[in-house]
């Protein structure tokens, strides 16, 4: 379709950039995706680590859009999502709107011409009306800050920055982290290594991973009978729906209770059980799923050490009982920045107003999706719509609003939308009320929360309310600009 503006500029080729630019494509608007890296598929591209996997069910895991019937198995691997996600973008002739190895650095808010000028790290500038961010919360890995890093004769990576250069056969590694990434490559790697110590800071539930392979009947009757298909998609989706995150919920109780009971189950020493339970009900911590980590850590060549690190020495990692557990590799399975959003991209609204500024006591947004102060600016998995059902899904949902805000742009040739702060005050004030007795604040350190402890990644809604939420834009609850807007003498 030929468009008729506003012109579009979205930031990141993943899952959410992807989304966003079927749902642009299709109502005919003019965008343009930058991508910091050489391809799409975001952190499906960066994370290719030993073991990689989604920990939702595949057919859910994906586009409603573009349902694919020949998932492999229950939870598709990293190379089968990328893929997917390739072949979405180019059945949706995406790949003439990605301008890859591009880095937008700086995103500004031009109040004479109501646009977004955008510069990358290049030094080239760009210009939109209109700014998505499709950046996501898990793009910036994070390191912890050990003194005597600098000083390791080995190498260090990150697991989302796997160095594959070389193979682990016969090392001595080191594993700092007990979470998501962790449990996926440990059970991959403990084979091959020849001692593996894993570092936890805190336990984690792990439950049993119901992880299947689809039969070649399964896949073409998902194939020739497309209603199948959605059936389990459906049921899948409402196997999530009738979660509840409340600590005092039934849901949570048996969730609990089936971790405390897999764990008893899998570790027979009673001093590594007692080291391996959490003190905290299931979804304190992202929850976990897998059938391959207990049988990996209680193996005779890995050691699971408690003990906090204090600093990193030359050839290893000293512990505050003064052992130094040697090591060729060192392995960060620390997670992310995700509480930290958009930290890659200095953004300034309008009269001057850094985005960093407004975030500087904890990330909000209304619907997660808009700021105040930061006209025509959409975040695409932003503040507190993490944890509740497939992020795809939740990606759609926003999708549909944000077109609908741009329709409306178009159809009252409006130059900017901008959300009352009232309106996102009112809205983050219940979203914090709502956090109340949710499993979230029961007690554990996560990344859901800011130092105050503030949660600002979760949603204490059902992904079902959501999407009722983004279903309409209503115009009241914006500003809504036709000209430049005048300027006040200070």
């Amino acid at each position: 379709m030929r468009s008729r503006g506003p012109t579009v500029a979205i930031l990141g080729a993943g899952a959410g950039g992807i989304a966003m630019g079927v749902a642009l494509r299709r109502a005919g608007f003019d965008f343009t995706i930058y991508e910091k890296s050489d391809g799409v598929g975001g952190t499906w591209r960066d994370n290719t680590y030993p073991g990689a996997a989604c920990d939702v069910p595949s057919h859910l895991y994906s586009y409603s859009f573009a349902p694919n019937p020949g998932w492999s198995r229950t939870y598709a691997t990293q190379p089968e999502i990328l893929a997917y996600l390739e072949r979405v973008a180019d059945d949706f002739a995406l790949r003439p709107h990605v301008r890859t190895n591009t880095a937008i650095s700086a995103a500004e808010w031009d109040d004479a011409t109501q646009t977004w000028q955008l510069r990358a790290a290049s030094g080239e500038t760009f210009t939109a009306d209109v700014l998505v961010s499709a950046l996501g919360m898990l793009n910036v890995p994070f390191i912890p800050e050990i003194p005597g890093l600098e000083s390791f004769r080995g190498r260090a990576f990150h697991s989302s920055r796997w160095d594959h250069s070389r193979s682990l056969a016969g090392e001595r590694v080191a594993s700092i982290g007990t979470g998501a990434s962790a449990i996926q490559y440990v059970p991959s790697i403990v084979e091959e290594v020849d001692h593996l110590d894993v570092f936890q800071r805190s336990p984690i539930w792990v439950s049993p991973r119901f992880d299947n392979e689809y039969t070649e009947e399964q896949k073409r009757r998902f194939a020739h009978a497309p209603l199948t298909a959605k059936r389990h998609r459906w049921q899948i989706f409402w196997t999530y729906q009738r979660a509840s995150f409340d600590v005092s919920h039934p849901f949570t109780q048996s969730q609990t209770e089936l971790a405390r009971s897999y764990l008893t189950r899998k570790v027979e020493d009673p001093e590594l059980r007692a080291v391996l339970t959490p003190d905290f009900p299931v979804g304190c911590k992202r929850p976990l799923t897998s059938r391959t980590w207990f049988p990996a850590i209680t193996r005779p060549n890995v050691s699971v050490v408690t003990s906090p690190i204090t600093e990193i020495a030359t050839d290893g990692v000293r512990t505050a009982d003064g052992v130094v557990h040697a090591a060729d590799t060192i392995i960060f399975g620390t997670g992310f920045r995700a509480n930290a959003y958009l930290t890659t991209v200095d953004i300034t609204g309008r009269e001057g107003r850094k985005l960093s500024d407004a975030w500087a006591d904890g990330a909000e947004a209304y619907l997660g999706l808009t700021v105040s102060g930061f006209p025509n600016l959409f975040i695409l998995y932003g503040p507190n719509t993490n944890g509740v059902n497939s992020i795809l899904f939740m990606h759609e949902a926003q999708a549909h609003l944000i077109v609908r805000a741009l329709r409306m742009l178009r159809r009252w040739r409006l130059k900017a939308i901008e959300v009352r702060p009232s309106v996102m005050r009112k809205y983050n004030d219940k979203i914090q009320a709502a956090m109340e007795g949710k499993v979230w604040t029961a007690g554990c350190t996560n990344y859901f929360a800011t130092a105050d402890g503030r949660i600002v990644t979760q949603l204490p809604y059902s992904a079902g309310e959501y999407w009722l939420r983004t279903r309409i834009v209503a115009p009241w609850r914006y500003r809504l600009s036709r000209r430049q807007p005048r300027r006040h003498a200070s």
